[in-house]
Order: C-alpha cells, then structure tokens, then sequence
C-alpha cells in the first residue's frame, strides 16, 4: 500500500486488515511520512511492514544519482529515526526506475521491488471490479499495488478473501519474498 497522500480512508483500512489478521507492506512517501509520523507509528504498531517511497513521489529515472540518493536516504532516516525501522525495500514512485535508482537504493541496503498486478485503485473504479480483477489474476507470489482510496477501503475484504478462496496467504511483501515461504509450501521443518 503506497502512502503518499490521503488519511481519511487508512483507519478502515487498517480495521479491515486487523479483522482479516492479515499485515501489509507500506510504502511511506516521506514528505508524507514526515508530517503523520503518528499515523505511521500506529500502521507498524499493528504489526505492518514499513518501507520506503521515495521523499516527494518524484519520477526517480529523471533526476541525476545524487538526488536519488537523497530521495531515498531522506525517507529511509526518518523510517529508522520516527519508526525505529529497519527496512529493506525501495517501491520507486510509479514504478519509475532506472539503474541509477537500483543502485542508489543498494547503498542503503534495499532491494527495489514492483507491483505484479495493479488495482488502479486511485482513479476510483467501483470495489467490485477491483476484488474481481483480483479473483482473476492473483497467485502465488502476487504483489498487488493499492493507496488509501476510497476503492481500497471498500474492496480490501473481498480482496482478501478472494486470495484465501484460491487457497493463498495474503502477506507482506518480505513474507511473498521470502525464501521460507518456498520451505514452507514444501513442507520442510
């Protein structure tokens, strides 16, 4: 979930994802991040994974390695200083990238990762459409891109349950990723 604006619709959000024992990955735009510190706290209280969206949501292939770097070390300090965070993953803003951005968020540890199935929750299509779109594509290993929308308010328990009716876990994205999750579909102890 990709959090760059909008607190109006995360409290439901989170009741859904609290009701449904599920934990997300957020993404925090740090400009974002820095003026809802608190509402930040309270997502990785609950058990959420936090992680890194860039500081002004900016298309990251069209600045220089510099500002880059400032992009995601501004953001990734106030992760590990307002959230005591120890994150490993950069989302590029609009899944803009480019080499220089892969590298500029190595140097901070982070792995940068995409979403595989976008929900295009922010131009407002009906709920039902989006939890259809879902039933549809989703399997194993699915990183399913969402913001707080309305649409994501209202679709994220359908959406759920349509992961778990296909016999899957819905998951934060270290958990997707995971090399132990291959373990334990195998079965090993």
């Amino acid at each position: 979930i990709n959090v760059a604006w909008g607190n109006e619709y995360l409290p439901s959000i989170l009741d859904t994802l609290e009701k449904e024992k599920v934990r997300a990955t957020f993404f925090f735009d740090g400009s974002w991040l820095s003026k809802n510190a608190d509402v930040a706290q309270k997502i990785v209280s609950a058990g959420h994974e936090a992680s890194n969206h860039a500081y002004t949501h900016p298309n990251m292939s069209q600045l220089g390695a510099a500002r880059q770097r400032e992009e995601i070390g501004r953001t990734e300090r106030l992760l590990k200083t307002k959230l005591g965070v120890r994150n490993v993953w950069f989302a590029p803003p609009s899944g803009d990238f480019n080499q220089t951005t892969v590298q500029a968020a190595s140097e901070y540890g982070l792995k940068t990762v995409l979403w595989t199935l976008d929900t295009v929750d922010w131009k407002n299509p009906p709920a039902s459409s989006v939890v259809a779109k879902v039933r549809a594509r989703v399997q194993a290993g699915t990183l399913i891109l969402m913001h707080p929308t309305e649409t994501t308010r209202d679709s994220l328990q359908g959406i759920i349950r349509s992961i778990r009716a296909k016999g899957l876990v819905p998951g934060t994205v270290s958990d997707t990723l995971s090399e132990k999750r291959l373990e334990t579909a195998m079965g090993a102890p």
